[in-house]
């Protein structure tokens, strides 16, 4: 009897089951006519894959490292805010439209499955909700709307608007991005809600993936909330209980950033030790390094240093090697666990995107 995942919520069943026995989704008419899913996205994915490995691999050597440069040393007051160091900045609110109907009377609100066995919710409030066969880039609640005869998706992860002529029956989205690979889309005769309730697994064990598609992620008893466009790898760390990491990636405009977090046991920090250990912490990642005077600061009550980090990528990050990247670790001791916390965030220089802000905004509301 040959077995398949349900494609809403991955229960393992019959090819031959007319519905999934977990979710009810109709098995047997959605994979009747579908052929086997092709690697999807692989521009990026088979990029970003290559880049878990490499960090994998630099932070067990930098676990053992780091800690030799921590020593039991007197503890300084902060003196500098997260909100001095990351002037929040204003930015327009984005509210989902409910315009859902072509101009010819054509309501394209619905379910579709695409070419290689998605899902594809276009939600009446204007919201649609983008089921992956790579979790790593299901998007949830991300804006759509009908204008000029075209159906528009703007995918936070994929970093494009993706566009498809208004159809009853079928949608071919496509996008100048290379981020996007043209894809059909055909309507399923079945209710959205089934789908805007799904609960989402992730790789990492301490992440969780929210309704609103943010990531929550807890380590060493505080949680710290991503915005969509960061990716969880599947990747070594996730069975690991001191280290993650996360990817944000624009292959478009060859664009990466990321988020390192890291514990290790360690004692509280005073100014010189905490650029010391950043200096050891960023020179396992990236050549010819340059290391800030470290600012006092907190991170969800508790005391720590941050500093601003320049360099280069080494060559374990292949077709990025030798790209600029700049950026900010902090490290601060967590007095209830005896653990010293790193996080480092880094982005490439040469950009359109810029995700300092968005730093910012992680760090202020870590709890």
């Amino acid at each position: 009897m040959k077995l398949i995942n349900c494609p809403v919520c991955g229960t393992r069943c019959s090819a031959d089951t007319e519905k999934c026995p977990e979710c009810g989704f109709e098995i047997k008419e959605y994979f009747s006519d579908k052929k086997q899913p092709q690697p999807k996205k692989k521009n990026v994915s088979a990029l970003i894959a290559g880049i878990a490995l490499l960090v994998f691999v630099i932070v067990l050597v930098i676990s053992l490292t780091a800690q030799k440069k921590i020593g039991n040393l007197k503890h300084t007051e902060p003196t500098e805010s997260l909100d001095e160091l990351f002037p929040s900045s204003e930015s327009a609110t984005v509210t989902s439209s409910t315009n859902t109907t072509d101009s010819s009377g054509i309501n394209v609100s619905g379910v579709y499955s695409g070419d290689d066995h998605e899902i594809l919710v276009l939600n009446s409030d204007g919201l649609a909700y983008y089921y992956c066969v790579s979790i790593e880039f299901t998007e949830l609640q991300c804006p759509w709307y009908v204008k000029d005869g075209n159906v528009y998706i703007d995918f936070s992860r994929l970093h494009c608007t993706v566009e498809a002529k208004v159809d009853d029956k079928e949608l071919l989205f496509k996008s100048d991005s290379a981020n996007w690979n043209t894809e059909l889309f055909t309507r399923l005769d079945v209710s959205p809600k089934q789908y805007l309730t799904k609960k989402l697994s992730t790789h990492d064990k301490n992440a969780t993936l929210n309704y609103d598609g943010t990531l929550s992620y807890t380590l060493d008893g505080i949680t710290y909330t991503l915005p969509k466009s960061f990716i969880d790898l599947e990747d070594d760390f996730d069975t690991m209980e001191n280290t993650s990491a996360f990817i944000d990636q624009d292959v478009q405009h060859n664009y990466l950033s990321s988020i390192v977090f890291q514990k290790l046991s360690g004692k509280s920090l005073d100014e010189e030790s905490s650029k010391d250990a950043i200096t050891t912490f960023v020179s396992s990642f990236y050549n010819d390094i340059t290391v800030s005077d470290c600012t006092a600061t907190k991170v969800a009550g508790h005391n720590g240093y941050i500093s601003e980090i320049g360099g280069y990528l080494n060559k374990g990050f292949s077709r990025l090697e030798n790209y600029e990247i700049n950026g900010f670790v902090v490290v601060f001791y967590n007095e209830k666990t005896s653990n010293d916390n790193f996080i480092m965030m880094v982005q490439s220089s040469n950009r359109d995107i810029d995700n300092t802000d968005i730093f910012g905004e992680i760090l202020r509301a870590a709890y």
